[in-house]
């Protein structure tokens, strides 16, 4: 007998609950202490999340097991193409992987292909010029490796992903050898804060990829060797490598684990200075014995600004001239060919201070960091001041700079007055060419991380921020994006793509809204939000569109995403995850769901919200997750992330009116995705982030019991996607961190989707567009890949 209370009392018990979410005291939704610092910025809510769902139950992820289970992954699980013609017998099978003909391939058709977005770029840490030919620009995006534009940047196709043969996703810094185009060091890894370098117990999983260490290319980048060998640590990252200019054969690195020199090449390095979280360095090219580093970043301990004058044998650290005494954030350097002494540093204070506009601070050395001097205290870090701020100097004129921060400023008189130039709210909403413009003359990406000058014509300014690359060709006048075919999006979970039009599909991205896909490379951006959340499309109304930004902020557009209204539910009172879940229900379209703390429903298209269980929350957790069943709205499952003790998983039979909770066996992990089976509404699969368990379990009774298909046949590495073929409900398909994978037996053995995708892809999301036949990988760092779904032969 369907268990579900009659309409009119479900209204008014849920309505009862709103009156109690009003009356609620609002519980603190930070991890750290709003009273101190009350401007978080959604960056650190985002970086922490990543990492604190990959590390937890720990405070850090295991220094060496993404690498382990991507060489497990890459040794062990067949290639669905083996499998697919029948070459191999299994899991274990001693075929390897081995190359089809072109013929095969084309018949099978099993590769993952890119469908963007390519009119505009994901979070990039890095941008450098190639040293012999400044048309060739390099990129280091922060969770989608290193990518190469012989261009400029310009045109719709202008990027290309350089493979380095390893499982590369951040990249922090790119490094020539001086006049040597061949010789190249990219630094790997996003972390601004490593183990103890934080006061604050989240900041040790502030993180936004896995760092490998040094690699070396002495070909262009056609080849790729390991240079400091950080594989089985992935805790530290590198956030700069600089070549000597004297002699390239010494290489400095500053790393979260201290600065590091080489004098061979990279062949062997050795730590020259030990303290947590160096962020930049530069090396004077007149005397390269002289070096400056910046230490500290998240309060970690010995932060400043440090000197050696004999190569790294010894240090001092510099104080007075206008030096911080204390601050939050990090330090990153510019220095110019016009004169070699003269230095700027750009000091971020973490976040803004209660009260204070002093946030940011800028110097000036003219004798290469004996002393310095204030010339600003101008705030354009704000609350950035530990994760995207730099300064660059002209080289032709030591009094010209371009400090960026949230957005540019620019400097003729060495930093005492800072105009501002961009305008990071100036962008364009809608379908965008790639390659075209991206908003007004003024526009830039919020968020920047690096600013270089061009090498001969000093007009041209690069800039890389947390939109991809950026450029100006009037000396930081005005601004266009170049970011054709740079398709190093980060997607969240949410996405979905519609039942019956394949050629619509939406998710959430990072610091760039929501995106729509409208079929053949087409894309709609920035439709709502600053960070995109889950998203939904009307099953039967293909106008009716709703996306969600941080805090389970939702917006309703009726006009097929060119507007939105705000339909947002009331806020709950209690804790609320920062990329918060709704669903639509695939029956009644005007039902939704919403999770914070509390269950949200709605029967009029987000019109009005009632919550469940009189407002009291469902375990003291935000719900993280949501999943219904096909065929009836009233059979959803929900999980909750471990704030307030262990994350639980809930079933509500009765469309929210009771729960049951269904956790039973289920790993003390972070809930990575969940999904009910097409064709059965009892049977519902989770995943599981997080190390040291098994990461897939399937239930056929409800979640009462949980069943292990992973069985140890998956790579250990946080699994974060899971999704199941309506045709064939047997073929069960997840996402990790590494790649994507495919069952047919309930895990009695596993097949890597891989072709067509680089060394790791972060696949955080995944779906199935039924009207042709693809499932789509949503990846954190690489934008969206589709390919065919398998079928009953294979």
């Amino acid at each position: 007998m369907k268990q579900t209370l009659p309409r009119y009392r479900y209204l008014l018990i849920i309505g009862l609950g709103l009156l109690l979410v009003a009356s609620a005291q609002v519980i603190d939704k930070s991890y750290i202490k709003e009273t101190e610092y009350p401007r978080v910025s959604g960056a650190y809510r985002a970086l922490s999340s990543w990492g604190n769902s990959r590390a937890y139950p720990g405070v850090d992820i295991p220094p060496g097991a993404f690498m382990r289970g991507y060489e497990y992954s890459k040794t062990s699980l067949q290639p669905i193409l083996n499998t697919a013609l029948g070459l191999s017998g299994g899991v274990n099978s001693s075929v390897g992987r081995k190359e089809l003909s072109a013929t095969a391939r084309q018949r099978f058709d099993t590769r993952w292909r890119p469908i963007g977005p390519t009119n505009g770029g994901g979070r990039t840490l890095a941008v450098v010029f190639d040293p012999l030919n400044p048309d060739t620009v390099y990129a280091g995006a922060a969770s989608g490796g290193l990518w190469r534009s012989k261009t400029g940047g310009v045109g719709p196709t202008a990027w290309e992903r350089i493979d380095t043969g390893l499982p590369v996703l951040g990249v922090s810094t790119i490094a020539f050898e001086p006049n040597n185009s061949e010789v190249i060091y990219i630094g790997t890894g996003e972390v601004y804060s490593h183990q103890t370098a934080g006061d604050l117990e989240a900041n040790r999983s502030t993180r936004g990829s896995y760092g490998i260490g040094i690699l070396k290319s002495i070909d262009g980048g056609t080849n790729w060797s390991k240079s400091l060998d950080w594989s089985y640590n992935q805790r530290h990252g590198v956030w700069a490598v600089r070549v000597d200019p004297q002699d390239t054969s010494v290489v400095w690195a500053a790393t979260t684990d201290g600065v590091y020199k080489s004098v061979d090449g990279g062949l062997k390095w050795h730590q020259k200075l030990n303290v947590t979280m160096v962020m930049d360095l530069v090396v004077n090219s007149l005397d390269t014995d002289i070096v400056l580093v910046g230490v500290g970043n998240l309060l970690s301990p010995g932060r400043g600004i440090y000197r050696t004058r004999d190569g790294g044998s010894s240090w001092s650290q510099i104080t007075g001239g206008g030096i911080p005494k204390d601050f939050g954030g990090k330090i990153n350097f510019g220095i110019t060919s016009a004169n070699p002494n003269v230095v700027y540093a750009s000091i971020g204070n973490g976040f803004e201070v209660h009260g204070s506009d002093n946030s940011t601070w800028l110097l000036r050395s003219t004798n290469f960091g004996t002393t310095f001097t204030l010339q600003s205290t101008t705030d354009y870090s704000r609350w950035q001041g530990w994760y995207s701020h730099d300064v660059a100097v002209h080289p032709l004129d030591a009094d010209t700079v371009i400090c960026v921060g949230i957005d540019v400023w620019k400097s003729s008189n060495a930093g005492n007055t800072l105009t501002y130039k961009s305008n990071s709210k100036n962008y364009f909403v809608g379908e965008l060419p790639p390659g075209g413009s991206e908003g007004t003359t003024d526009y830039s990406h919020a968020d920047h991380h690096d600013v270089i000058y061009h090498p001969i014509d000093p007009n041209i300014i690069y800039f890389a921020n947390d939109g991809g690359v950026f450029r100006s060709l009037n000396g930081g006048e005005t601004f266009e994006g170049v970011n054709g075919g740079y398709q190093s999006q980060q997607f969240y979970n949410g996405s979905m793509s519609h039942p019956t039009s394949h050629n619509l599909a939406i998710g959430g991205l990072q610091d760039s809204g929501s995106a729509m896909y409208l079929g053949s490379g087409r894309w709609k951006r920035w439709l709502y939000g600053g960070d995109g959340g889950w998203s939904a499309i009307h099953p039967t109304n293909q106008e009716i569109i709703y996306a969600t930004s941080q805090w389970l902020s939702v917006g309703r557009s009726t006009d097929g995403g060119e507007t939105f209204t705000d339909i947002s539910p009331p806020n709950s009172g209690g804790p609320v995850a920062f990329i918060a879940p709704i669903l639509i229900s695939p029956t009644n379209p005007d039902t939704l769901y919403a999770g914070s703390n509390l269950l949200f429903k709605t029967f009029n298209g987000g019109t009005d919200w009632f919550s469940s269980q009189w407002g009291v929350g469902i375990d003291g957790n935000p719900i993280l997750l949501l999943a219904i069943a096909q065929q009836n709205d009233d059979v959803l499952y929900l999980a909750t992330a471990p704030l307030a003790g262990r994350g639980r998983v809930h079933r509500t039979l009765d469309g929210g009116s009771t729960f049951t909770e269904i956790t039973d066996s289920l790993p003390d992990r972070y809930p990575g995705d969940m999904t009910v089976d097409p064709t059965n509404q009892a049977t519902v699969y989770i995943t599981m982030s997080g190390f040291g368990t098994s990461h897939v379990f399937k239930s056929t009774d409800y979640g009462s019991t949980w069943i292990d298909i992973d069985r140890g046949i998956l790579p250990d590495v946080p699994t974060t996607a899971v999704v199941v073929d309506p045709l064939f409900p047997n073929h069960v398909y997840v996402g990790n961190d590494i790649s994507a994978y495919v069952t047919k037996d309930e895990g009695a053995s596993w097949a890597e989707l891989d072709e067509g995708f680089s060394e790791a892809v972060l696949v955080n999301d995944l779906s199935i567009s039924p009207g042709n036949r693809k499932l789509r990988a949503f990846t954190h760092g690489q934008g969206v890949y589709e390919r065919n779904l398998l079928t009953r032969k294979n």
